[in-house]
């Protein structure tokens, strides 16, 4: 057993059984949880058992273990630890999967690539097999048509339904590897792998179009046209006297105008995101709930309900997520997005040296005497041919990586399909590649000593601007922990059964009175403190007592005006506090106030509350005349 360590095909079997560990923690929303963890550490104790280290290092491993400690202690801050220690899961489970991929041998990538062909098309068919075109409609009409009458027809099968971006996202990632292996196969003359590259492509193809995901359209067509673009450049430098790169920043200055009019369209239009909602003005008010929990991070799993409770201010379900960035930094931390960020960053870095865009020195014509000192035996010309062969086999592999990164970073600016919600085993994919696909023989990596260094000398600059920024600005940091944790304290307690799809009506105030202790010190501290009076504005509307929520609100407003959840609140205290005037210009950004108030009038009334039926009647009146 400890031999099977030792062996080539090792880590191509311990990549199957990562792989597998990961999906089955992702379709089970990670409620399987320890059990797994062994299918992950058997292959680790092999390769302890035969000397090696528990895994392949590389220079991503200590950011790739920051974001994993965030991780942890963001199972501690969530408002669920259920829905947080699941998606714990599967950002270990993505993890596993990316120390088991670098550990493949760069001689093998093509089996990687060729696998991520069926993959994809696995997705495609899950996607066909279990969307609800109802709970998620098609932003293309003739699509919706389509899935509908399929839906009718189709056989059922209880499987969980995915957000159709969220599964177009992973196909997206993983379709350059099938470009790149049908490439890859057809240069060895593999017939049966060009066929499955081919049927796997169109299936993965087919079901990425009918998801209808236009971020995921977008994003794959950017990094394709890059690489077109740099075969086309390559191509018509041997007809004009300009150079490879000139030609290609020319075509890439093109590209980046249309791309950035075509960018601009998609996200002032707010397709492919819930109801009326603008991509930009999701990302606006995620912004704002991370200022709210800025220094502790909200917690895994935790933004669907922050977002409709303190955002859209409503008891239901109404988004899965933000973008990748802005779901990463309001979970995890700033730490964890530093962490992804480098993580990206290297891996582009790290293309752009040892790739094809990297400059080779043009081929100089041998001599005799160079010919006759640089002549090797008949054997190690040919062990040195196929290296170059592999050399150019691997320029595909290292394009689709590319692309594939592209598709991570754009595609995350819009949607979230690797993080949002409940995240993916795909997570850590396009950097665990960039690692592979530029590997080298000669690289050695750096002694212990040096990686202590390092991170001796990062964590100590983090720690004196740390430091700094306190002491410059100690009075709001200090109001700002408090309010932080009070907003935490908050959600657990009015979160605990969301979404009830019911308004609160006013029971178990008592559960209120630790998040309130934390909000008072906030602004004994600094009086101003947008969160903590947000948070205890709402606090007193679930109180009734509309007067103080409407004092604290105000407050709130005037530290920010744009943020939908203090706008839509203050409105709402307006009108149960008898203020219609103040009301009425302040709801009249809000678009399903008139809907709420028709509701609310009928809903007071049945909580004894005649009033204010009558003053949800007369902002109805109002907002209905200010509309015609």
């Amino acid at each position: 057993m400890i031999e099977l360590a030792n062996d080539r095909w090792f880590p191509v079997i311990n990549t199957v059984l990562a792989l597998a560990t990961a999906s089955l923690w992702y379709f089970t929303s990670g409620r399987i949880g320890w059990p797994l963890v062994v299918a992950i550490l058997v292959p680790w104790g092999l390769r302890i058992a035969a000397g090696h280290f528990p895994y392949r290092r590389s220079r991503f491993d200590g950011w790739l273990f920051l974001f994993g400690i965030t991780a942890v202690f963001s199972t501690f801050t969530a408002y669920s630890s259920e829905i947080a220690a699941g998606k714990f899961w599967i950002i270990v489970g993505a993890m596993a999967v990316f120390f088991a991929i670098i550990s493949v041998s760069r001689r093998d990538v093509w089996l990687l690539a060729g696998a991520s062909g069926p993959a994809g098309a696995l997705i495609a068919i899950y996607f066909v097999m279990s969307n609800s075109w109802r709970q998620w409609p098609a932003d293309i009409g003739l699509f919706n048509r389509i899935g509908l009458a399929w839906m009718s027809i189709r056989p059922s099968f209880p499987l969980p339904v995915l957000h159709p971006n969220t599964l177009a996202g992973m196909m997206a990632l993983l379709f350059p590897f099938t470009i790149a292996f049908a490439f890859f196969a057809w240069r060895k003359r593999k017939i049966r792998w060009l066929q499955l590259a081919g049927v796997s492509g169109a299936i993965t193809a087919g079901g990425l179009v009918i998801t209808s995901s236009l971020g995921a359209w977008l994003a794959l067509a950017v990094g394709l046209s890059v690489w077109g673009l740099w075969w086309a450049s390559n191509q018509l430098q041997k007809r004009t006297p300009f150079s490879q790169k000139i030609i290609f920043a020319v075509l890439m200055g093109l590209l980046l105008i249309a791309g950035a009019f075509v960018l601009r369209t998609i996200l002032g239009s707010g397709l492919g995101q819930e109801d009326s909602n603008t991509r930009l003005s999701l990302a606006q008010q995620t912004f704002f709930l991370i200022q709210d929990f800025v220094l502790t991070g909200s917690g895994l799993g935790s933004f669907p309900a922050l977002y409709a409770q303190y955002a859209q201010v409503t008891p239901s379900f109404f988004a899965a997520y933000s973008n990748f960035y802005l779901d990463i930094w309001l979970e995890q931390g700033f730490l964890a997005l530093v962490a992804m960020l480098l993580l990206l960053g290297n891996s582009f870095w790290m293309l752009f040296k040892r790739s094809a865009f990297r400059r080779q020195a043009p081929p100089k014509e041998p001599t005799a005497e160079t010919i006759l000192a640089t002549a090797v035996p008949q054997p190690k010309r040919r062990r040195r041919r196929k290296r170059e062969v592999q050399a150019n086999e691997l320029v595909w592999f290292q394009w689709a990586t590319f692309v594939s990164l592209v598709v991570m970073v754009l595609h995350g600016l819009i949607d979230d399909a690797l993080y949002g919600n409940l995240a993916s085993p795909l997570l850590f994919f396009a950097p665990a590649m960039a690692i592979v696909v530029t590997r080298r023989r000669s690289d050695k990596a750096p002694p212990d000593t040096v990686r202590r260094k390092r991170w001796a000398v990062g964590l100590g600059t983090i720690a004196i601007i740390l430091v700094a920024l306190f002491f410059n600005f100690r009075q709001t940091v200090q109001a700002q922990w408090y309010a932080n944790l009070g907003a935490l304290e908050l959600a657990r307690v009015e979160l605990m059964d969301w979404p009830t799809n019911q308004w609160d009506n006013g029971e178990n105030l008592e559960r209120f009175e630790p998040a309130i202790a934390r909000f008072e010190q906030a602004l004994m501290v600094d009086p101003q403190n947008r969160t903590a009076n947000h948070r205890l504005g709402v606090i007193a509307l679930v109180k009734r007592d509309f007067g103080t929520a409407v004092s604290y609100l105000e407050r709130a407003h005037e530290q920010n005006q744009n943020y939908r959840g203090i706008v839509k609140s203050l409105g709402y205290g307006y009108v149960w506090h008898g203020q219609p005037d103040e009301a009425e210009q302040t709801l009249m950004v809000i678009p399903e106030a008139r809907t709420e108030m028709n509701i609310y009038s009928s809903w007071w009334e049945r909580q004894n509350r005649p009033d204010l039926a009558a003053k949800a009647n007369e902002i109805l009146i109002e907002l209905g005349n200010r509309q015609h």
